[in-house]
């Protein structure tokens, strides 16, 4: 009987442990899924920019929030525990186009969420801020 209890023991912390393990490998990958979805919708992003873009939110392309969007879904759908909530497109004065995802992941114990930033100047950009020959990094 002392062995069956506590072979049920050993158990029972093994299950807890692995449920542990594969709760923050969920986590991970939701956060590497924000920042790859972030890093695909700024690329998108900036390809629409227009060469004479004046480095402003209102200069931006209408469907720019739309485009960024539809590819931190396209990218995220390959990971079924992973769905982007949210997705905000942005400008800076520098000429950098900022985009953040926002994704929710679902492990065994809870649900997390994780933010993926990217920054990318359009390649008319480059040099645009301050006159300068090469632009600033983002």
């Amino acid at each position: 009987m002392d062995s069956s209890l506590s072979i049920l023991r050993l158990f029972s912390v093994l299950v807890v442990f692995m449920a542990l393990v594969i709760s923050m490998f969920a986590r991970q990958v939701g956060a590497a899924a924000a920042q790859g979805a972030a890093d695909a919708a700024a690329i998108a992003v900036t390809d629409l920019v227009p060469p004479d873009w004046d480095c402003t939110e209102t200069d931006l392309p209408a469907d720019a929030t739309a485009t960024a969007a539809r590819v931190a879904v396209d990218r995220a759908a390959q990971l079924a525990a992973v769905q982007p909530t949210a997705v905000e497109v942005h400008a800076d004065p520098t000429c950098s186009v900022i985009v953040s995802v926002r994704v929710s992941s679902h492990g065994w114990l809870s649900g997390g969420e994780a933010l993926g930033v990217a920054c990318r100047r359009p390649p008319s950009a480059d040099g645009a801020a301050l006159w300068a020959p090469v632009a600033p990094p983002c």
